[in-house]
């Protein structure tokens, strides 16, 4: 169900772009991530390093709604040998500061859906490998700067997000996110 809303959402809200004058702006980006998980209070924070896709539709000038998918790694945590990959899959509005025709675009964004941590470590005892999952809300609040180069091609030097966790669905967990990258531009301004 919640596969089939997200496209839907997207979908009537680029139509409804599409009826403005001129076409809409689409954006794909890539990007580094660092995530610094602050976890709990049995659990050190740790950095988990990986990366970000994410699709954006420019509404109006300065309204766009983001598709953002990311992932990262982390296989020591205080020490102990754990492999965890966390999976974020966020959708939201994006409101950038100055029209979208400047040179320096500022943005704040608002992003809402789930993670999922993949862990796995090897059994003290016997040497197999246990394994498990945990899937939950996320919600990530913050910004991006991009510096446009052309009219197709943008850096993004900085998006940095407050990111809220709850995969265990017992305790939220407060991580700062970090990224930089590249944004391709299809569409007229």
């Amino acid at each position: 169900m919640k596969v089939v809303v997200v496209p839907l959402f997207i979908g009537v809200f680029a139509l409804a772009a599409s009826a403005q004058e001129g076409a809409p702006i689409f954006e794909f980006a890539g990007q580094y991530q660092m995530l610094r998980v602050n976890s709990s209070r049995d659990v050190p924070a740790f950095t988990v390093n990986g990366g970000t896709g994410s699709f954006q539709i420019d509404f109006f000038d300065q309204v766009a709604g983001v598709l953002e998918v990311g992932s990262g790694f982390n296989n020591n945590i205080g020490g102990f040998k754990l492999n965890n990959t966390w999976l974020t899959y966020l959708v939201g509005p994006r409101i950038s500061l100055r029209n979208r025709s400047k040179r320096v675009i500022p943005a704040l964004e608002f992003l809402a859906g789930g993670a999922t941590l993949f862990a796995d470590t090897a059994n003290p005892v016997t040497l197999a490998n246990v394994s498990g999952n945990s899937t939950g809300f996320a919600m990530a609040t913050g910004g991006t700067l991009d510096i446009r180069l052309n009219h197709l091609i943008a850096i993004r030097p900085i998006q940095l997000d407050y990111l809220l966790t709850r995969v265990n669905n017992h305790y939220n967990q407060n991580n700062l996110r970090y990224g930089a990258g590249i944004v391709f531009t299809l569409g007229k301004q």
